[in-house]
């Protein structure tokens, strides 16, 4: 089992509502890939405009399909335009 926890700062000026809209999309279509065991989005309730997407993967495969995905391909990228910094991404393994 692969973990993955990806965090990020938004942007002075990008809304809540507009990061919830690519990750909401993302969040949905992620859940279907195969040997998706979770996949989640949470916000910070001590540092304002953390976000952190939680995922768990049945192995490196199935990891590696949802990278290459349409809905990751065209979804991230765009939700990296609102961040300070991009994701820090932290993956652990079981």
């Amino acid at each position: 089992m692969i973990r993955l926890n990806a965090f990020f700062k938004v942007k002075a000026g990008v809304t809540t509502a507009q990061v919830k809209e690519l990750a909401d999309e993302l969040v949905a279509l992620s859940r279907k890939d195969e040997g998706n065991k979770g996949y989640d989005l949470f916000e910070s309730t001590t540092q304002p405009g953390v976000f952190l997407f939680c995922e768990s993967w049945e192995d490196k495969a199935c990891l590696t399909r949802h990278a290459r995905s349409e809905h990751f391909t065209r979804i991230v990228p765009e939700l990296e335009k609102l961040t300070d910094g991009g994701l820090s991404i932290e993956q652990f393994e079981r």
